[in-house]
Protein backbone atom coordinates (compact mmCIF):
# COMPACT_ATOMS: atom_id res chain seq x y z
CA UNK A 1 0.00 0.00 0.00
CA UNK A 2 1.36 2.92 -0.91
CA UNK A 3 1.28 5.85 1.89
CA UNK A 4 -0.80 8.87 1.70
CA UNK A 5 -1.97 7.88 -1.88
CA UNK A 6 -5.76 7.89 -3.27
CA UNK A 7 -7.02 5.76 -6.03
CA UNK A 8 -10.85 7.57 -7.48
CA UNK A 9 -13.05 3.94 -8.00
CA UNK A 10 -15.44 4.01 -10.53
CA UNK A 11 -17.74 1.45 -11.78
CA UNK A 12 -19.23 2.37 -14.97
CA UNK A 13 -22.00 1.32 -17.43
CA UNK A 14 -23.25 3.01 -21.02
CA UNK A 15 -22.82 6.50 -19.76
CA UNK A 16 -19.77 8.31 -21.67
CA UNK A 17 -20.67 12.04 -21.45
CA UNK A 18 -21.30 11.65 -17.83
CA UNK A 19 -18.44 10.05 -16.89
CA UNK A 20 -16.60 12.41 -19.45
CA UNK A 21 -17.91 15.24 -17.52
CA UNK A 22 -16.83 13.49 -14.27
CA UNK A 23 -13.23 12.55 -15.18
CA UNK A 24 -12.96 16.72 -15.95
CA UNK A 25 -14.35 17.59 -12.92
CA UNK A 26 -11.72 15.44 -11.17
CA UNK A 27 -8.71 16.79 -13.67
CA UNK A 28 -9.62 20.10 -12.14
CA UNK A 29 -9.24 19.04 -8.55
CA UNK A 30 -7.13 21.19 -6.17
CA UNK A 31 -6.19 18.16 -5.23
CA UNK A 32 -6.21 15.08 -7.57
CA UNK A 33 -6.36 11.89 -7.02
CA UNK A 34 -2.85 9.54 -7.77
CA UNK A 35 -5.13 7.52 -10.16
CA UNK A 36 -8.58 7.04 -11.48
CA UNK A 37 -9.65 3.13 -11.78
CA UNK A 38 -13.18 2.63 -14.36
CA UNK A 39 -14.79 -0.89 -13.85
CA UNK A 40 -16.44 -0.88 -17.42
CA UNK A 41 -19.20 -3.02 -17.65
CA UNK A 42 -20.29 -1.20 -20.71
CA UNK A 43 -21.05 -3.10 -24.48
CA UNK A 44 -19.27 -0.87 -27.44
CA UNK A 45 -16.41 1.49 -27.18
CA UNK A 46 -17.75 4.47 -26.28
CA UNK A 47 -16.73 4.15 -22.80
CA UNK A 48 -13.23 2.61 -23.49
CA UNK A 49 -12.95 5.58 -26.20
CA UNK A 50 -13.36 8.57 -22.66
CA UNK A 51 -11.30 6.29 -20.78
CA UNK A 52 -8.43 6.28 -23.08
CA UNK A 53 -8.06 9.33 -24.42
CA UNK A 54 -5.51 11.84 -24.46
CA UNK A 55 -6.66 14.40 -22.45
CA UNK A 56 -6.52 13.08 -19.45
CA UNK A 57 -2.73 12.54 -19.27
CA UNK A 58 -2.15 15.83 -20.40
CA UNK A 59 -4.32 17.16 -17.30
CA UNK A 60 -2.13 15.13 -15.22
CA UNK A 61 -4.90 12.45 -14.46
CA UNK A 62 -3.96 8.98 -14.95
CA UNK A 63 -7.59 7.07 -15.90
CA UNK A 64 -6.91 2.95 -15.84
CA UNK A 65 -10.07 1.14 -17.72
CA UNK A 66 -11.17 -2.42 -16.15
CA UNK A 67 -13.20 -4.65 -18.67
CA UNK A 68 -16.23 -6.52 -16.38
CA UNK A 69 -17.90 -8.55 -18.28
CA UNK A 70 -21.28 -8.75 -15.52
CA UNK A 71 -23.07 -5.14 -14.89
CA UNK A 72 -22.87 -5.48 -11.23
CA UNK A 73 -22.10 -2.34 -8.99
CA UNK A 74 -20.40 -3.94 -5.87
CA UNK A 75 -18.89 -6.64 -8.43
CA UNK A 76 -17.18 -3.65 -11.00
CA UNK A 77 -16.04 -1.68 -7.31
CA UNK A 78 -14.57 -4.52 -6.21
CA UNK A 79 -12.50 -5.33 -9.20
CA UNK A 80 -11.69 -2.07 -9.47
CA UNK A 81 -10.59 -1.79 -5.29
CA UNK A 82 -8.48 -4.64 -6.55
CA UNK A 83 -6.31 -3.01 -8.82
CA UNK A 84 -5.53 -0.47 -6.51
CA UNK A 85 -2.55 0.01 -3.83
CA UNK A 86 -3.49 3.66 -2.48
CA UNK A 87 -3.81 4.00 1.24
CA UNK A 88 -7.42 5.93 0.49
CA UNK A 89 -10.30 5.18 -1.42
CA UNK A 90 -12.87 7.39 -3.64
CA UNK A 91 -15.96 6.15 -4.09
CA UNK A 92 -18.10 7.84 -6.57
CA UNK A 93 -20.63 7.07 -9.11
CA UNK A 94 -19.78 7.82 -12.76
CA UNK A 95 -22.84 9.97 -13.49
CA UNK A 96 -21.50 12.98 -9.84
CA UNK A 97 -19.50 16.42 -11.24
CA UNK A 98 -17.23 17.15 -7.90
CA UNK A 99 -16.72 20.81 -7.41
CA UNK A 100 -13.10 21.96 -7.28
CA UNK A 101 -12.17 21.61 -3.86
CA UNK A 102 -14.30 18.50 -2.98
CA UNK A 103 -11.12 15.77 -3.21
CA UNK A 104 -8.79 18.40 -0.96
CA UNK A 105 -12.15 18.82 1.77
CA UNK A 106 -12.26 14.80 1.75
CA UNK A 107 -9.08 14.57 2.34
CA UNK A 108 -8.62 17.31 5.29
CA UNK A 109 -11.39 15.87 7.03
CA UNK A 110 -10.89 12.05 7.01
CA UNK A 111 -7.43 13.53 8.34
CA UNK A 112 -9.17 15.51 11.32
CA UNK A 113 -8.91 12.80 13.88
CA UNK A 114 -7.03 8.93 13.95
CA UNK A 115 -10.33 7.25 14.63
CA UNK A 116 -12.36 8.59 10.97
CA UNK A 117 -12.42 6.23 8.76
CA UNK A 118 -14.71 7.28 6.20
CA UNK A 119 -15.81 11.00 5.04
CA UNK A 120 -18.76 11.68 2.68
CA UNK A 121 -19.56 14.62 0.36
CA UNK A 122 -22.72 16.89 0.58
CA UNK A 123 -24.61 17.41 -2.33
CA UNK A 124 -24.94 21.45 -4.34
CA UNK A 125 -27.83 20.43 -6.40
CA UNK A 126 -30.34 18.53 -4.19
CA UNK A 127 -31.10 18.13 -0.84
CA UNK A 128 -31.13 15.19 1.33
CA UNK A 129 -34.57 13.47 1.81
CA UNK A 130 -36.65 13.44 4.98
CA UNK A 131 -38.97 11.24 6.23
CA UNK A 132 -43.06 11.29 5.30
CA UNK A 133 -45.39 11.86 7.26
CA UNK A 134 -46.20 7.87 7.64
CA UNK A 135 -42.87 7.66 8.43
CA UNK A 136 -42.25 10.45 11.14
CA UNK A 137 -45.13 9.13 12.98
CA UNK A 138 -43.49 5.67 12.59
CA UNK A 139 -40.37 7.22 13.70
CA UNK A 140 -41.74 9.00 16.94
CA UNK A 141 -43.79 6.49 18.12
CA UNK A 142 -41.96 3.01 17.72
CA UNK A 143 -38.09 4.91 18.10
CA UNK A 144 -38.77 8.07 20.30
CA UNK A 145 -37.56 10.37 17.43
CA UNK A 146 -38.77 13.32 16.93
CA UNK A 147 -38.33 16.69 14.22
CA UNK A 148 -34.04 16.73 13.51
CA UNK A 149 -32.93 13.57 15.72
CA UNK A 150 -32.95 11.37 12.48
CA UNK A 151 -30.38 13.49 10.88
CA UNK A 152 -27.31 11.10 9.79
CA UNK A 153 -28.85 8.24 11.42
CA UNK A 154 -29.96 4.78 10.57
CA UNK A 155 -33.30 3.32 11.86
CA UNK A 156 -35.31 0.55 11.98
CA UNK A 157 -35.43 -1.34 8.96
CA UNK A 158 -32.56 0.92 7.50
CA UNK A 159 -34.03 4.21 6.89
CA UNK A 160 -31.21 6.52 6.54
CA UNK A 161 -31.25 10.09 6.91
CA UNK A 162 -28.77 12.93 5.98
CA UNK A 163 -28.47 16.99 6.88
CA UNK A 164 -30.85 19.10 5.63
CA UNK A 165 -30.28 22.40 5.75
CA UNK A 166 -26.73 21.33 5.77
CA UNK A 167 -24.79 21.83 8.13
CA UNK A 168 -22.06 23.98 9.15
CA UNK A 169 -19.31 21.66 9.97
CA UNK A 170 -18.20 17.98 10.27
CA UNK A 171 -20.86 16.14 11.68
CA UNK A 172 -21.54 12.32 12.57
CA UNK A 173 -22.73 9.81 9.53
CA UNK A 174 -24.26 6.13 10.64
CA UNK A 175 -23.73 5.66 6.30
CA UNK A 176 -22.41 6.60 3.58
CA UNK A 177 -22.72 6.50 -0.11
CA UNK A 178 -20.66 4.54 -2.80
CA UNK A 179 -21.36 7.49 -4.84
CA UNK A 180 -19.69 10.26 -2.80
CA UNK A 181 -17.69 8.91 -0.27
CA UNK A 182 -13.30 8.76 0.83
CA UNK A 183 -12.88 5.64 2.89
CA UNK A 184 -9.47 4.47 4.34
CA UNK A 185 -8.34 1.34 2.62
CA UNK A 186 -7.12 -0.38 6.20
CA UNK A 187 -11.22 0.51 7.57
CA UNK A 188 -12.34 -1.09 3.70
CA UNK A 189 -10.46 -4.42 4.28
CA UNK A 190 -10.55 -4.63 7.79
CA UNK A 191 -14.46 -4.91 7.75
CA UNK A 192 -14.27 -7.87 4.82
CA UNK A 193 -15.43 -4.67 2.26
CA UNK A 194 -18.47 -4.98 -0.11
CA UNK A 195 -20.63 -7.65 1.20
CA UNK A 196 -21.59 -9.77 -1.79
CA UNK A 197 -25.07 -11.65 -0.83
CA UNK A 198 -26.75 -8.61 -3.35
CA UNK A 199 -29.64 -9.94 -5.44
CA UNK A 200 -28.99 -8.58 -9.37
CA UNK A 201 -27.25 -6.08 -10.64
CA UNK A 202 -28.69 -3.01 -9.31
CA UNK A 203 -26.84 -3.90 -5.39
CA UNK A 204 -29.25 -1.63 -3.76
CA UNK A 205 -28.39 -0.47 -0.41
CA UNK A 206 -25.03 -2.25 -0.66
CA UNK A 207 -23.22 1.48 0.83
CA UNK A 208 -25.73 1.67 3.80
CA UNK A 209 -24.39 -2.01 4.43
CA UNK A 210 -20.68 -0.80 3.94
CA UNK A 211 -20.99 2.13 6.00
CA UNK A 212 -22.93 -0.51 8.89
CA UNK A 213 -19.63 -2.04 8.69
CA UNK A 214 -17.60 0.77 8.79
CA UNK A 215 -18.85 1.99 11.96
CA UNK A 216 -17.26 -0.99 13.72
CA UNK A 217 -13.78 0.15 12.59
CA UNK A 218 -14.62 3.90 13.42
CA UNK A 219 -15.91 7.11 12.73
CA UNK A 220 -18.03 8.42 9.38
CA UNK A 221 -18.60 12.41 9.04
CA UNK A 222 -20.18 14.22 6.41
CA UNK A 223 -18.13 17.07 5.39
CA UNK A 224 -20.00 20.35 3.92
CA UNK A 225 -17.13 21.78 2.77
CA UNK A 226 -17.00 18.65 0.37
CA UNK A 227 -19.13 19.41 -2.35
CA UNK A 228 -20.77 17.65 -5.88
CA UNK A 229 -23.46 17.53 -8.04
CA UNK A 230 -25.34 14.16 -8.78
CA UNK A 231 -26.78 14.16 -12.40
CA UNK A 232 -29.03 10.97 -12.22
CA UNK A 233 -28.07 9.84 -15.50
CA UNK A 234 -30.86 7.97 -16.75
CA UNK A 235 -28.79 5.62 -19.14
CA UNK A 236 -27.82 1.96 -17.81
CA UNK A 237 -31.02 2.28 -15.04
CA UNK A 238 -32.71 -0.97 -14.20
CA UNK A 239 -37.10 -0.85 -14.54
CA UNK A 240 -38.79 0.14 -11.55
CA UNK A 241 -40.14 -3.21 -10.23
CA UNK A 242 -35.99 -4.57 -10.54
CA UNK A 243 -35.41 -1.91 -8.71
CA UNK A 244 -37.89 -2.12 -6.08
CA UNK A 245 -37.31 -5.76 -5.39
CA UNK A 246 -33.41 -5.42 -4.93
CA UNK A 247 -34.22 -2.83 -2.42
CA UNK A 248 -36.44 -4.80 -0.36
CA UNK A 249 -35.05 -8.03 -0.28
CA UNK A 250 -31.35 -6.45 0.39
CA UNK A 251 -32.67 -4.62 3.31
CA UNK A 252 -33.06 -8.01 4.65
CA UNK A 253 -30.39 -9.62 3.68
CA UNK A 254 -28.57 -6.91 5.27
CA UNK A 255 -30.87 -6.76 8.69
CA UNK A 256 -30.11 -10.75 8.98
CA UNK A 257 -26.29 -10.93 8.31
CA UNK A 258 -24.70 -7.17 8.68
CA UNK A 259 -26.50 -5.84 11.28
CA UNK A 260 -27.30 -9.98 13.20
CA UNK A 261 -31.02 -9.63 13.66
CA UNK A 262 -33.06 -12.78 13.54
CA UNK A 263 -35.00 -13.93 10.62
CA UNK A 264 -38.52 -12.96 12.11
CA UNK A 265 -37.21 -9.57 13.25
CA UNK A 266 -36.13 -9.00 9.73
CA UNK A 267 -38.96 -10.20 8.04
CA UNK A 268 -40.75 -7.81 10.61
CA UNK A 269 -38.95 -4.75 10.10
CA UNK A 270 -39.19 -5.48 5.47
CA UNK A 271 -43.07 -5.87 6.37
CA UNK A 272 -42.87 -2.57 7.94
CA UNK A 273 -41.16 -0.75 5.30
CA UNK A 274 -43.30 -2.71 2.84
CA UNK A 275 -46.38 -1.22 4.40
CA UNK A 276 -45.42 2.49 5.16
CA UNK A 277 -43.41 3.37 2.37
CA UNK A 278 -46.41 1.57 -0.03
CA UNK A 279 -48.81 3.60 1.74
CA UNK A 280 -46.63 6.95 1.64
CA UNK A 281 -46.28 6.63 -2.29
CA UNK A 282 -49.96 5.87 -2.72
CA UNK A 283 -50.80 8.85 -0.86
CA UNK A 284 -48.28 10.48 -2.90
CA UNK A 285 -50.41 9.70 -6.04
CA UNK A 286 -53.54 10.56 -4.50
CA UNK A 287 -52.02 14.06 -3.81
CA UNK A 288 -50.70 14.47 -7.80
CA UNK A 289 -53.32 12.28 -9.06
CA UNK A 290 -50.36 10.81 -10.88
CA UNK A 291 -49.30 7.52 -10.18
CA UNK A 292 -45.92 6.96 -12.68
CA UNK A 293 -44.23 4.12 -11.25
CA UNK A 294 -46.50 3.00 -8.11
CA UNK A 295 -47.84 -0.06 -9.71
CA UNK A 296 -44.09 -1.66 -11.12
CA UNK A 297 -42.82 -0.49 -7.51
CA UNK A 298 -45.85 -2.59 -5.63
CA UNK A 299 -45.09 -5.69 -7.69
CA UNK A 300 -41.56 -5.75 -7.06
CA UNK A 301 -41.73 -5.54 -3.28
CA UNK A 302 -44.29 -8.21 -3.47
CA UNK A 303 -41.66 -10.45 -5.55
CA UNK A 304 -39.27 -9.48 -2.51
CA UNK A 305 -41.78 -10.73 0.13
CA UNK A 306 -42.19 -13.81 -1.87
CA UNK A 307 -38.40 -14.36 -2.06
CA UNK A 308 -38.22 -14.36 1.63
CA UNK A 309 -41.19 -16.16 2.81
CA UNK A 310 -39.84 -19.08 0.16
CA UNK A 311 -36.44 -19.33 1.21
CA UNK A 312 -35.20 -17.63 3.55
CA UNK A 313 -31.44 -17.35 2.59
CA UNK A 314 -28.65 -18.96 4.64
CA UNK A 315 -25.82 -16.72 6.72
CA UNK A 316 -23.67 -15.47 3.50
CA UNK A 317 -20.11 -14.33 3.19
CA UNK A 318 -19.32 -11.08 3.55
Amino acid sequence: MTAGSLSAIIPTIGRPHALENLLRSLAAQSQRPDDVIVADASRGDEVRRVIEDEQWPAQGLRVRRIAVDEPNAVGQRRAAIGASDAEYLLMLDDDVVLERTCVQALVDAIHSAPDVVAVTADFNNQTWAGPTTLWRWYLRWLHGVTTGEWQGRVIGPLLRFGYSPSPAGLVPMEWLGAGNSLIRRTAYDQVGGFSEFFLHRTTINEDVDLGLKLRRAGRILLSPDARLAHMHAPEGRVSARLAAEDDLYNRFLILRHTQGLSAGRALGLVATFFLVETASNLGGCLRRFRCNGFGARLSGRLLALRRILAAPPSRSRH
